[in-house]
């Protein structure tokens, strides 16, 4: 059965005959028989449809290890934890525990890893890329699953939160109404309808400004996810690395029809009805409610800010002069430099991504590199 098969059978088995486009999104991605996540396919870097700032150079992963290991060194643990959430092809981890073998290897060795990862496909890329890891290392399938684990450490993800099942909602003559999809001869359409009722409360806070004809994303789970986050890590700091922003800034009428993009083949567009199970369906992070739902949960905001700003002061141009080789125009200094560039360049990687800090049960005043 084709996901687009199962989805027309979600279509005419509910009692309106369509389904909120959050549950149409979710059946896409995630569903195991076809969703995008799901299927052994590759879906990053160039045999796939996009890349991310963890497959264009190790130097990312070197940065944000050098971050780890100072938030490891701040807490002083004994057997310090790193946790990716959807690490995908495994790369970021992989290079990371390279670079932290040989920068602490005295907490590398007590380390443990833990991954967050729900495909199987994905998880066994992890499993391939890391055999040779010298640390103890634990997979599950959700946070809620790992939350048992109670770690000291570091949570990250990149390229996270972007990826969960939004409801969109249109602001109109009556008020807001929801995006739903129904079937059609020859595919899906949207109609409006009533609200669900998560999010009722979501959009109490919505600037009652904002002009008719206006879409916006609302991603309903980002309080249980914060809970659940929460639970998992006893003390030490959760990174964040997503594109979006402030609510104030996502959710302004220059984006009157919203953030929601799908990525096929490297080529951007707005229509998730096509290639279903084939592309990939995202919608930028309002970062002001996923702060809100941290602080809820004991997650204390310690840093927010643009990736190219973090990376400069995490040392990402020290590595291009500390790493050149001699002759600074080889292939490998000429590749890493470029990275750099592209990393921290502001119409690209650098200005489009965030990174957000939180940190639970640390003490106040920790001299972490981003702070200064």
């Amino acid at each position: 059965m084709t996901i687009t098969s199962i989805i027309r059978d979600q279509i005419r088995n509910h009692p309106r005959r369509a389904i909120p486009f959050a549950r149409f999104m979710e059946l896409a991605l995630y569903h195991p028989e076809g969703g995008y996540y799901m299927s052994e396919r590759p879906k990053v870097g160039r045999d796939g449809d996009f890349f991310t700032s963890a497959t264009v150079h190790p130097v990312f992963a070197e940065t944000l290890a050098d971050v780890v290991a100072e938030m490891w060194q701040s807490g002083g643990w004994t057997a310090p934890a790193l946790v990716e959430i959807g690490g995908g092809t495994g790369a970021l981890s992989g290079s990371m525990l390279r670079r932290l073998r040989e920068t602490v290897p005295e907490l590398y060795r007590d380390m443990r890893l833990v991954l967050i990862e729900t495909s199987p496909y994905h998880r066994q890329l992890q499993q391939e890329v890391l055999r040779d890891a010298e640390v103890e290392t634990r997979w599950y399938s959700s946070l809620r699953e790992a939350a048992a684990e109670g770690v000291e450490g570091v949570i990250l993800s990149n390229e996270w939160l972007d990826a969960f099942p939004v409801h969109v909602v249109e602001k109109t003559a009556d008020g807001w109404r929801e995006v739903w999809v129904t079937e059609t001869d020859g595919g899906f359409a949207e109609v409006l309808g009533e609200l669900t009722f998560a999010l009722e409360d979501n959009l109490q806070e919505m600037d009652e400004s904002l002009p008719r004809g206006m879409r916006i994303e609302v991603n309903t789970a980002m309080e249980e996810t914060a809970a659940d986050l929460s639970r998992l890590l006893r003390q030490g700091y959760v990174l964040t690395v997503d594109y979006g922003d402030v609510q104030e800034e996502l959710y302004h009428p220059a984006r009157k029809r919203g953030t929601l993009m799908c990525y096929h083949r490297h080529q951007a567009h707005d229509n998730p009805y096509v290639h279903v199970g084939e592309q990939d369906i995202t919608a930028h992070v309002n970062f002001s409610a996923w702060i809100r739902a941290g602080e809820r949960t004991g997650l204390k905001t310690l840093a927010y800010m643009r990736q190219d700003r973090f990376l400069i002061k995490c040392g990402l141009l020290e590595k291009a002069v500390a790493h050149a080789e001699t002759d600074p125009f080889t292939s490998e200094a000429m590749k890493r430099n470029r990275a750099i560039q592209q990393l921290i360049y502001p119409g690209g990687l650098g200005g489009l991504f965030r990174v957000l800090v939180q940190a639970k049960a640390m003490p106040d005043g920790v001299p972490l590199s981003f702070l200064r």
